[in-house]
């Protein structure tokens, strides 16, 4: 006992020192190691689930549990999905995606280093050119630019991925290039592929096509087709929210054949169902129903009201809360408030000055 108290003075000090040091050795190597080995997480309409995606379908992604047992996931229930090794800028580039902050995406995303994916595993670098292609896609009819070098990307990446779980969204995307590109034929044929999928993309197929229909001012061809998305049996969640989505088309498309108090009531109905939670789709509904007031011509201040409330509460959407502050604009200029119109106009320009609805108020 006295001789290791005798060298406690230098040795066991030593000694301690060592041991922490190997302590903090293996600490890095074990958080390596915990890194490299990251779960994924796939984050649906019930919650987050964790696991290894080890494989993916137009349909469904395949996720692997600790326990190594495979869960199929429905494409129509997945919000996103995040692998365990990917850079960070891919993340954040998808989350400014799904945000609707394409142009942000398109610059975060080109930060991503070579280096970053040495190594990487086929669905990881498959991200990445989904990433890039969805982004340049959704910022090119953000911006109103030319859509052809955003469509080949995006034609590009359906052709080299059909089994990527991205495939409709992709599809979708192409078919709103296409009929900006002014290839409307072309547009409804790849709508008509997200026919095929589950019950919630039959509606969006049939909520696609009416909102060709309603941006070519054909509005009693696009309400029918917005009615046939609503009446398409499907009973789960993610088809209940498209056709929530379905509803705010009809009630657009009554405000443009004259039926404005139809259209008033049923976005009121459809925000009274909401869930505060859903606040892309409040802020979708405050819109149209600040159209439709506008479109009855004598309720300003009622429209004033609703797209003030997109202003100040349901602003996530950058081209939502563009629409607004371009309504507000012009609806204030018309109550000679003059100064808040300005207000309005500047917040526009500064805030979203590629935005089509900010080159529209440019000359107000």
């Amino acid at each position: 006992m006295s001789d290791t108290t005798t060298r406690s003075g230098g040795g066991l000090a030593t000694g301690r020192g060592i041991l922490r040091g190997m302590a903090a050795m293996v600490g890095v190597a074990w958080c390596t190691v915990a890194s490299a080995q990251a779960p994924d997480r796939v984050l649906t309409v019930d919650g987050p689930l964790t696991g290894k995606v080890v494989a993916t379908a137009a349909e469904a992604i395949d996720l692997e549990d600790r326990n190594g047992e495979t869960r199929k996931i429905p494409v129509e229930q997945i919000r996103e999905v995040q692998f365990g090794g990917e850079p960070q800028s891919l993340r954040a580039a998808r989350s400014l995606l799904i945000r609707g902050r394409a142009a942000d995406a398109v610059e975060e995303v080109a930060k991503i280093e070579a280096a970053e994916l040495d190594g990487a595993e086929p669905l990881l670098l498959e991200e990445v050119e989904f990433v890039k292609a969805a982004a340049a896609g959704r910022a090119a009819l953000a911006a109103g630019a030319d859509p052809k070098d955003a469509g080949r990307m995006v034609g590009e990446f359906l052709g080299k991925h059909p089994k990527s779980h991205h495939f409709y969204d992709m599809q979708q995307l192409l078919g709103d290039l296409l009929f900006r590109a002014g290839k409307p034929d072309a547009a409804l044929a790849a709508y008509s592929s997200l026919a095929k999928g589950p019950a919630a993309l039959k509606v969006r197929a049939a909520s696609a096509k009416a909102g060709m229909l309603f941006e070519q001012q054909k509005f009693p061809e696009a309400m029918a087709e917005y009615e046939a998305a609503i009446k398409i049996e499907a009973t789960d969640d993610a088809s209940a929210e498209q056709k929530r989505s379905a509803q705010l088309g009809k009630a657009r498309c009554l405000a443009q054949t004259g039926k404005n108090a139809e259209a008033v009531a049923l976005v009121q109905g459809i925000i009274k169902q909401a869930d505060p939670e859903e606040k892309d789709l409040l802020g979708r509904a405050y819109n149209v129903l600040g159209g439709a007031y506008r479109a009855a011509g004598d309720k300003d201040q009622d429209a004033l009201i609703s797209f003030l409330t997109v202003d100040l509460v349901y602003n996530g959407s950058p081209d939502g809360h563009a629409e607004a502050l371009a309504n507000l604009a012009e609806l204030w200029d018309k109550v000679k408030q003059t100064e808040r119109a300005r207000e309005a106009r500047k917040l526009l320009q500064e805030s979203y000055p590629t935005s089509p609805w900010a080159k529209k108020s440019a000359g107000g």
